[in-house]
């Protein structure tokens, strides 16, 4: 009679500890809360002031030229303003005569310009200047920039 009584009391408890346990968990929103409460919204090396700051203000041209007259030249620099992120820029040099006239449209990437640097790269384009064009005589602008982290 001992026994049955002590695996009488041994299934009641166990069956009163699943019914406290499981409860918790019956709602159908419990994940969400859980989760909601137990992590943030935000990634933790996410740097809040860049996430709205414009790609292009990171990029300058600068020494815009033929390069041994047969090759169009723009040197870019990309500055890094976070304080904890990598990012990689993607770059799109569009090249011009004088007279306003396209010559060449280049893209190249400055990977992994790490948080407070300066990386700086050569865009090269094929191209034959124009005769009688001046071989300094070209501009460059930034068409287009593209940050992607990492």
């Amino acid at each position: 009679m001992k026994l049955h009584h002590a695996v009488r009391t041994a299934t009641a408890s166990g069956i009163a500890v699943v019914a406290l346990l499981g409860a918790g968990g019956c709602s159908s929103d419990s994940g969400t809360h859980e989760s909601a409460a137990g992590s943030s919204s935000a990634p933790t090396a996410a740097p809040a002031a860049d996430e709205g700051r414009d790609a292009a203000k990171d990029v300058e041209v600068s020494d815009c030229a033929f390069a041994d007259k047969k090759d169009l030249s723009a040197t870019v620099s990309a500055t890094n303003s976070s304080a904890t992120a990598t990012y990689t820029y993607a770059v799109t040099v569009n090249f011009t005569a004088p007279d306003g006239s396209p010559l060449a449209t280049q893209t190249s990437s400055l990977p992994f310009v790490r948080p407070g640097r300066t990386d700086t790269l050569d865009v090269k384009a094929p191209a034959t200047p124009k005769a009688g064009t001046p071989t300094g005589a070209v501009k460059c602008a930034v068409a287009k920039v593209v940050r992607t982290t990492g």
